[in-house]
Parts: C-alpha cells; sequence; structure tokens
C-alpha cells in the first residue's frame, strides 16, 4: 500500500491485493519519498487516515462556526438558529438572498407628441413613462428573500420605476408548516388574481402590460396591504388550489374611476377576492393552467380623496395558459406558451359593466430566441371607463442566458374615430444576485 500526501488531501494507490504492505509515506513530490520502517497492518493504515481526513477538515467545522456567530456553534455541538436548520449550509445565515434586476428601454409613444395620449388607456406603472421618453431605465428591483425559521418564509421586492422613487412592491411573509394543506400570506403582495397581474415585469415576455391592467386593475395592477389564505385541495387527481384574500385598497390618483379603493373604514371597505386555480399534465410535453377569478370592492368614483362610500362593484373573468416543451430537451428544441385573459367589471346600483381580453403567443423558436405577439380588445363590453380599443404587439427576444436579456418590441393602437398610435421600444435586462424562483 502506497500513500502520497499532499496539502490538499491523500491519494491511496493499491497495486497488490496483498494483506500487508510496506508503508512509504510522501511529502508533497518535490520532496522524494522517506521509507518509514517497519510494516503496518492495513487496519492502522485506515486509523492513520482517518485521523488526517479529521485533520483536514477542522478548519472548516472552525469557518462554520465563526460564520454562526462567533459562538462555536458548530465546532462544539452547540444547537444551530431556526434559520441555519433551513438553509443550504454554505449560504450565511444572516444574509438573505438578494439579487438586482435592471430594465432599460429607448423608444417612444407615437410618431408625434400626442398620438398616443388620443388613444384615451393610461399606462401601467412599470411600463416605460410616457413622460419622459427616448433612453430611461424602466425599472430597477431589488429583491430580498430568505427562511425566517422553519415555519415562515420573508420576501421584500423594491422597486424604482422610471427613476421616479423608490416603492414597495411586495413585503410579506409566508408560511410553511401549516396542517391541512393550509398556507398564509400576510403583508403587502400581489393578487393572485388573474395571471399577469401576478408577475413581476421581469416575468414579462413583453415590454408593456396588457391593456386591461390599468383600466382594470389599477395603475400598478392589484396590489395592496392585506391577508391571503390558500388551500390546496387533497384527493384529486389533479392540482386544484383555492385562495381566498382580503385588502386595503388606497384610492387611486383623483378624477379617475378605479375598480378598487373607494369607501371608508371597516371590513365592508375591504376589497375581497376568491380564486380557484386548476393545473393538468394531458401528456408529458403539454400543460395547462385555468383560473376562474372573482373580486368585490367598494368603487373610487370621485374626484378628489379622501372618498366617500361609492358603490360596490365585481370583477370577475378567467385566464388560461397552455405550454407545450418536448420533455426530453432542456431549452434547446423550442417551446411554445400561450396565455389569454378576460376580466369584466359590473358596478352595482345601475353602473356600467365593461371588459377587456388580451391573448399572447410566444414561441421558442431557438435556444435563444423567442417570438411573441399579443393581441389586446378593451371595450367589450364597452363605457365610459373603458372605451373600445384595439391592440397589436410584437417582440422579439434574445436570451444570452438566464440572466441577461434584449428585446424589440412594437404596438399599434387604434379605435373608432380615434388616430392611430404606434409605440416602438429597444429594452435590455439583467440580473445580478441570488434571485429566488416565482410561482409558476
Amino acid at each position: 500500500l502506497k500513500i502520497r500526501c499532499r496539502e490538499s488531501g491523500l491519494r491511496v494507490q493499491s497495486p497488490s491485493p496483498a494483506p500487508r504492505k510496506s508503508l512509504v509515506c510522501c511529502h508533497p513530490w518535490r520532496y522524494p519519498p522517506l521509507p518509514v520502517i517497519g510494516r503496518i497492518h492495513e487496519r492502522k493504515v485506515r486509523t492513520i487516515l482517518l485521523v488526517m481526513a479529521l485533520a483536514a477538515l477542522a478548519p472548516i467545522a472552525v469557518a462554520g462556526a465563526q460564520d454562526v456567530g462567533g459562538q462555536g456553534a458548530i465546532a462544539t455541538g452547540a444547537p444551530a438558529t431556526a434559520q441555519s436548520a433551513v438553509r443550504p449550509p454554505t449560504a450565511g445565515v444572516l444574509n438573505p438572498d438578494m439579487s438586482v434586476i435592471v430594465d432599460g428601454t429607448f423608444g417612444y409613444y407615437g410618431r408625434h407628441a400626442g398620438d398616443f395620449g388620443a388613444i384615451g388607456i393610461p399606462v401601467s406603472g412599470d411600463d416605460p413613462s410616457n413622460d419622459r421618453e427616448g433612453f430611461t431605465l424602466q425599472e430597477v428591483e431589488l429583491a430580498f428573500q430568505a427562511p425566517i425559521d422553519p415555519y415562515l418564509e420573508g420576501a421584500v421586492f423594491l422597486t424604482i420605476p422610471n427613476l421616479e422613487g423608490i416603492e414597495v412592491e411586495e413585503a410579506y411573509l409566508l408560511t410553511t408548516a401549516l396542517p391541512g394543506n393550509l398556507q398564509i400570506k400576510a403583508g403587502t403582495f400581489r393578487s393572485q388574481i388573474g395571471r399577469n397581474n401576478g408577475q413581476h415585469l421581469h416575468l414579462q415576455h413583453f415590454t408593456r402590460r396588457p391593456l386591461m391592467t390599468p383600466l382594470l386593475f389599477g395603475a400598478d395592477g392589484f396590489r395592496a396591504p392585506g391577508l391571503q389564505v390558500s388551500l390546496l385541495l387533497p384527493a384529486l387527481p389533479w392540482f386544484a388550489a383555492l385562495y381566498a384574500e382580503a385588502f386595503s385598497v388606497g384610492a387611486p390618483a383623483p378624477g379617475t374611476i378605479s375598480t378598487f379603493g373607494g369607501g371608508g373604514r371597516g371590513p365592508g371597505s375591504l376589497a375581497y377576492t376568491g380564486v380557484l386555480e386548476q393545473f393538468w399534465l394531458p401528456s408529458g410535453a403539454t400543460s395547462v393552467f385555468l383560473g376562474l377569478n372573482f373580486a368585490t370592492a367598494i368603487a373610487s368614483e370621485c374626484a378628489m380623496p379622501p372618498c366617500g362610500d361609492g358603490r360596490r362593484d365585481y370583477l370577475y373573468g378567467g385566464d388560461l395558459y397552455l405550454k407545450w416543451r418536448p420533455p426530453t430537451v432542456v431549452g434547446e428544441l423550442g417551446s411554445v406558451m400561450w396565455s389569454t385573459e378576460y376580466f369584466a367589471r359590473t358596478i352595482s346600483q345601475g353602473g356600467p359593466t365593461e371588459g377587456a381580453l388580451y391573448t399572447e403567443p410566444v414561441v421558442q423558436v431557438a435556444k435563444r430566441w423567442y417570438l411573441g405577439s399579443r393581441f389586446d380588445l378593451t371595450g367589450m363590453p364597452s363605457g365610459a371607463n373603458v372605451p373600445r380599443r384595439y391592440g397589436v404587439a410584437g417582440s422579439v427576444t434574445f436570451a444570452p442566458t438566464e440572466f441577461s436579456r434584449f428585446r424589440l418590441y412594437a404596438q399599434d393602437l387604434w379605435g373608432p374615430d380615434v388616430p392611430g398610435a404606434y409605440v416602438g421600444f429597444v429594452q435590455f435586462e439583467f440580473s445580478i444576485g441570488a434571485h429566488g424562483a416565482h410561482p409558476f
């Protein structure tokens, strides 16, 4: 048995099956071998190897103990903290996963100033600004995510849209160990209602959100401080989950009509939602996701807040997501993703019923290339707050890796007795740091 000792480890060679061999121990190979006098039994050799291995691991144990806080918790066998029990061993116990995602754009709304304004549909909060066109940073997102203990997880997402000040997009805690397939989320977060509403900007395949978003969900989508309780339905041959939410939605900008944000104090003024999500796998390559959504709140109809009690309204609709991807490849040969949503809002006491929809197929034509198209239709049915408008958009996205994307985006908007407006942007996006996966 020959043993060669190095600073970085051991390498053992046994050229002969004989039970006993002379032991030769070598210093790093710049020195000649030094024979050891006598013959050593194999059991003693294994003991020596074990001792040397433990000696090599000792600095790692000491470093881990210092990482916990200098108290020697690992080296001395003291109980680990609650966070260390649920975090990877190489992660800093007190440091959450942190990331920064930057979206920058260059482009314009319309060929001439005023073309887009004549369409009469506002931009979403994380769309490129229509006040400062040309070069801009569409959004900077700062994310902090970590397990709090074995029972809770926490996440904070801060955004700077169009360099106009920092916002708290989401900040919530999420339970991880409740019985009965229950889960609770509390804080400020995006509602589960709809598919696009719950997605951050960097999950979009287009530079702008659908036209229905600012008309029916609000300029920043449906997000507010609230509470969510979800239940994964048991004993079903497919995935199904129920969500119930309650939100305190602030009043919108003066002079606008909003689905949420009216009313005063008390439980009757909260916004309530109910969502049923279902997921099927018809084949190994195909997945289907269907959402049924309902929300009710007090509509904000006053010209200047604070607003008194308004009329109750109801928002309802469905979202359908189809995906096809061969199960035998990993993003090499392409995929197809298709999202469609329709929502309508009815204001009680003789108020109007107005609705909007969009559909967007996205095709991965190569490993790094995606082609997308979107058709928007608002005013279905139409009303004073949701006029009849049409939109056709296309995008070409090049994604060198999972951490960067470059996109060309073009959109044509028009409506009855309204001049058309052409929208065009070049967009780049990159991500640095550890960013956790978002829900499907």
